[in-house]
């Protein structure tokens, strides 16, 4: 088996992975939550933007000139010439506007934090697909592992039945039974070999790998016993949690946003700018004059205030909509509290039952381990027959499978009940 990982892994095609580089692979590559950052980054902007835009200021300039040719009535033709320019900077500061610019603000900030969140969400979900995988792989290979022992116990049955047969002391449609039975039981492994190819090719697909086979090198740990505590976040640190929070502050700023549209909006604007008067050739020279080119500067203030007492009935329905989604909201925070600690009872209570199953699995695998050697021994002296032989095998078969799927259920259940606590599972020594 050594040999056969190390000739996969030169050849070039072979990922080898550990469970912990298998989820940091998954943040690394997933596409999904490259966007979900890009989506935080675009709202960051937007929080920044909120904050200048309540200021307005501008400046501009225009320049010209002109000539032409002019012929008065009766009198004497003569050339026209003239230019202008001019610059200026307007300003305009808010000094009032009832609540609605920090509405505003506040409401730019939930987003971006409300952003960040769903990333972290994304994130979350994807690290439950890829460890859940990773176990899938490794169980289909232990069951395989279990069915191969199996099988060349059945085979070496099959054998022992096969002298006895040729000595005439078994009847040769035992020997046909056991053979039906081999067949079976390798078209059994070539069915969860199949399996197993698949799994792989999902977990390859999720982490966005080249090459067609992987090599997972972690293995369930040694099960531990008794029954399972609530992980010490208790499920305060879940990214849902915190995002209802960000929720109820957005729906907090609407109700004020609202409100601000009945109150009045003071505005402190300023103005000035310097430019000059058209400047026009004297007729009797015919030529440009620069100094009738005059320069002037204008400035100005003022305060105004504007208020629109015909939108008093939609600024009411929009508070009322505001008041509404505020309650929506805490309603939707109460229901998500009672699904997480739903999860966590229902998270303990599995990896409790699967712990407590262990021992007793493990004492039925050796019980029918032994069961199967003591049967086959006296089978070959006579001494049990044939069906007994079969209910053995059987009965060894489905012990070591079983074994094998309590291992991977037991390490899956294990990290589900980290991941529904909101354990990071990227952290420093939390993932083997």
């Amino acid at each position: 088996m050594i040999l056969m990982l190390i000739s996969m892994a030169l050849a070039g095609d072979t990922t080898t992975l550990s469970l912990r580089r298998a989820l940091e692979l998954a943040v690394e590559r997933n596409p999904e939550l490259q966007s979900a950052a890009l989506g935080e980054s675009i709202a960051a902007i937007d929080a920044r933007r909120a904050r200048l835009d309540r200021f307005s200021a501008s400046i501009g300039g225009t320049a010209g000139g002109q000539a032409g040719f002019v012929k008065p009535w009766e009198q004497p033709a003569h050339d026209t010439s003239g230019a202008s320019w001019d610059a200026r900077a307007d300003l305009a500061v808010p000094l009032y506007a009832g609540g609605r610019i920090r509405a505003s603000i506040e409401l730019a900030d939930a987003a971006s934090t409300l952003a960040g969140l769903d990333r972290a969400l994304a994130e979350r979900t994807l690290l439950r697909a890829a460890y859940t995988a990773y176990w899938s792989i490794k169980g289909y290979e232990l069951q395989i592992a279990a069915g191969e022992e199996g099988l060349a116990l059945t085979r070496e049955s099959l054998a022992i039945i096969q002298a006895k047969a040729d000595a005439g002391l078994a009847a040769g449609i035992d020997v046909n039974r056991s053979t039906v039975d081999v067949y079976a039981q390798e078209e059994r492994l070539l069915s969860d070999r199949a399996q197993l190819y698949e799994a792989e090719q999902e977990l390859i697909r999720l982490l966005h790998l080249s090459g067609d086979d992987v090599v997972l090198v972690d293995e369930p740990a040694a099960p531990a016993i008794g029954p399972a505590d609530f992980p010490a976040s208790g499920g305060a640190s879940r990214p849902e949690l915190a995002r209802t929070i960000q929720e109820a502050a957005a729906a907090e700023a609407g109700i004020r946003a609202a409100q601000a549209g009945a109150l009045p909006t003071v505005t402190l604007s300023a103005t000035a700018g310097v430019g000059n008067t058209t400047a026009i050739a004297d007729p009797a020279a015919s030529a440009f004059d620069p100094a009738n080119l005059g320069t002037g500067l204008d400035a100005s203030a003022g305060i105004s205030v504007t208020w629109n007492p015909f939108d008093l009935f939609q600024t009411r329905d929009a508070v009322e909509q505001a008041n509404l989604a505020r309650k929506q909201v805490t309603l939707a925070r109460e229901a998500e509290i009672d699904s997480i600690e739903q999860e966590l009872r229902q998270a303990r209570s599995a990896v409790t039952q699967l712990r407590a199953r262990v021992p007793l699995v493990d004492a039925q695998e050796s019980l029918a381990r032994d069961n199967l050697r003591i049967v086959s021994e006296l089978y070959a002296q006579g001494s049990a027959s044939i069906l007994d032989l079969f209910d053995a095998q059987a009965a060894f078969r489905q012990a070591r499978i079983q074994g094998a799927s309590l291992r991977v259920a037991l390490a899956t259940a294990e990290l589900d009940l980290r991941w529904v606590a909101g354990a990071d599972l990227l952290a420093p020594g939390s993932t083997p």
